[in-house]
Formats: structure tokens, sequence, C-alpha cells
């Protein structure tokens, strides 16, 4: 009987601890990085105005950006780009926008990406918030995660009399590969813009990059710096 007591014992403990054990190996790695970024922001050269028409031509905006993305260790460079936008916007809600990105990788290499999307914003008082839809390409083999939707929702408020208003947005990941659709990531964001002089802006931000639907899943830490130069306000 006391044999039969401790047998039934061991197998007990074995219920609760195997899980526990599972969950510790199955527990997210967690890594820090850290981003940063120089942009340019302007309009179409000048000789398109004549043949567009002033309307039109104030509507397309233009875009480049140089950045660099490091592993846990600053000077251990995962990532560096160079990538250039255009948007065009429709109406004072509305816009649509396309992207190219090449990059560079410590893992992979090069890698290019490319990028269209619609963008809906819209101000009350001090308050704004936006939502933007992104369906992006990358160029790798089949069976990698070519085709993404992105959805993101971004909210900002401008405190009176303050120049470092809060800025929070939250991205969600899908990948539309051969097992259909897949929920893979999000990224949420907390920072703030300051402008040290008319049209040059400095951003920071500290961003957690959660992957998900994955055996080996990773959460990062990411501390974010931005530079940027808006030649349409010079």
């Amino acid at each position: 009987m006391a044999r039969t007591a401790r047998l039934g014992l061991v197998l007990l403990l074995l219920v609760f601890i195997g899980p526990a054990g599972a969950q510790d190996v199955l527990r997210p790695a967690v890594r820090q990085e850290t981003w940063g970024s120089i942009g340019v922001r302007g309009r179409l050269p000048g000789f398109f105005k004549d043949m567009m028409g002033k309307d039109t031509y104030k509507r397309f905006r233009l875009g480049g950006e140089l950045g660099y993305r490091s592993a846990d260790v600053f000077f251990a460079g995962r990532q560096f780009y160079v990538e250039g936008t255009m948007h065009y916007k429709i109406s004072d809600l509305l816009s649509v926008g396309a992207e190219h990105r090449f990059s560079d990788r410590s893992n992979d290499r090069s890698r290019q990406r490319s990028v269209v999307q619609v963008m809906v914003d819209k101000e009350w008082d001090r308050f704004s918030a936006g939502y933007r839809f992104m369906y992006q390409h990358t160029y790798v083999e089949f069976g990698g995660q070519r085709e993404v939707f992105r959805n993101k929702i971004d909210m900002k408020y401008n405190i009176p009399k303050w120049k470092l208003d809060p800025e929070f947005s939250m991205e969600f990941w899908t990948w539309a590969g051969n097992k259909g659709l897949s929920y893979f990531g999000t990224r949420y964001k907390l920072g703030t813009e300051y402008t040290i002089a008319k049209g040059h802006d400095v951003g920071f931000g500290i961003l957690h990059d959660r992957e998900r639907d994955k055996a080996w899943p990773t959460h990062r830490w990411i501390w974010s710096v931005s530079y940027t130069l808006n030649l349409r306000r010079v």
C-alpha cells in the first residue's frame, strides 16, 4: 500500500512539474536592439508642376530614409537599409503610397521589399488618430514570408505648451503563405518628436516587438532615434 501511495505521489508531481518545465522551454527569448535613421521628405521636382497642375502637384510627397538596426550589441550590425517612398493625398482623410527598400542583413545578406499602402488620418481638436493598411512583398524564395499584410493604428495628442507630444502605435503582421493566413507578430511603439528648428525633427521611441505562431519566438525591446529633414517646411 505504501509503495502504491509513493507511486501515486510521483505521478501527481509529474503531472504538475511536466507542464511547468515545458513552459520554461517555450518561454520566448528576449532581445534588445537599437534603431537609428536619417530621413528626408519633400515634393516632386518643380518641372512636374506645369505638367500636372498646381493642385495635383501639391498632393504628391516624396521621401527617403537611411537606417541602421543593431543586434543585442549596438555595433553588432543586424541590418542597414535605404528606402524610397511616394505618397499621394487623395483627400484630407485618405492617402495612398508606395515604398521600396534595399537592405543588407548580417544573417542572409541583401534583401528587397516593395510595399503599397492605404492611410486614413483624422484630427479632433488636439487629438489625432490614423489607420494604415500595407501589402508587403519581400523578394525571398518561395516558402519564406513573401506576402505580408500589415495593419497599423496610431494615436497622438498635442499637449498645450509642450513640445514632446506623446505618440502611440500598434501594428499587426499577417503572412499569407501556402498554409493560409498566419498572424505572426505584433509591434507596439511609444514615442515623441521634437522640432529642433523649422523643418528639422528628432524622434525618440521605445518599441516592443513580439513574434508568435512559431516554435521559438523572440520578444524584442527596441530603442529608436531618428532625424528627419522636411524640405516642405524649411
